[in-house]
């Protein structure tokens, strides 16, 4: 180690190490503290903007929860219109937003807006990157898919609703799934097939197997 053998010679050595490494030391320092106050303030906004949506979808789900199993007053149907053009322009890259365009779609199958529920379903299926290339639970989009294909039943396209459900793993969807391609085959007049979707169906031990059942009975009637 390096001696002195005075305050100057301390003194001049001190000034030549400052010259040598002081800017970089301040560049150290200054991108410490950006770094930290960054992330700090990337976390408040991520945290405030995550709230704004959130209270967004509330709205949505509060006007929907008031016409649970009924055709949507065209108030609410609005009220969950404005709520969700604001959530999806404003926070595109949510999750909420998602779930806004599925409860949306839902109000447009209570209204028979097959066409616009149609749109929002398939907005959710081609946007499932959220923001900073993050992912929804694939189940969500599953789901979404089921609907959609319900969806195109309704618009008497049954060939599209086999088409939505035949290039995926249901996972955990498989008896939604095999009983909603019975319907499929059954608008199409395709019995055998339809008869054998259904018998899966029931063999997976869905909720609501008896109605399913119905349906399989229907087929010899």
């Amino acid at each position: 180690m390096a001696t002195y053998g005075s305050d100057e010679e301390q003194l001049e050595a001190l000034q030549n190490w400052w010259k040598e490494n002081g800017w970089s030391l301040l560049t150290g320092v200054v991108i410490v503290l950006v770094v930290f106050f960054g992330n700090r303030y990337w976390q408040g906004s991520v945290q405030a903007n995550a709230e704004a949506a959130s209270a967004l979808y509330d709205g949505i789900m509060e006007r929907m929860a008031v016409n649970v199993n009924a055709e949507i007053n065209d108030e609410d149907l609005a009220a969950i219109e404005e709520n969700y053009d604001e959530l999806r322009n404003s926070f595109p890259d949510s999750i909420y937003a998602r779930y806004g365009a599925m409860m949306l779609a839902s109000a447009y199958v209570s209204k028979a807006n097959y066409d616009q529920a149609a749109a929002e379903l398939n907005w959710v299926m081609e946007n499932q990157e959220l923001g900073f290339k993050q992912s929804a639970e694939p189940e969500l989009f599953l789901i979404t898919r089921l609907k959609l294909a319900r969806v195109r039943l309704a618009q008497e396209q049954p060939q599209a609703a086999l088409d939505l459900l035949s290039v995926v793993d249901p996972g955990v969807l498989a008896a939604g799934f095999a009983e909603v391609q019975g319907d499929a085959y059954t608008q199409l007049g395709q019995l055998e097939q339809a008869r054998a979707a259904y018998q899966r169906a029931i063999g997976l031990g869905p909720e609501n197997a008896s109605l399913i059942e119905l349906k399989l009975r229907g087929l010899d009637s």
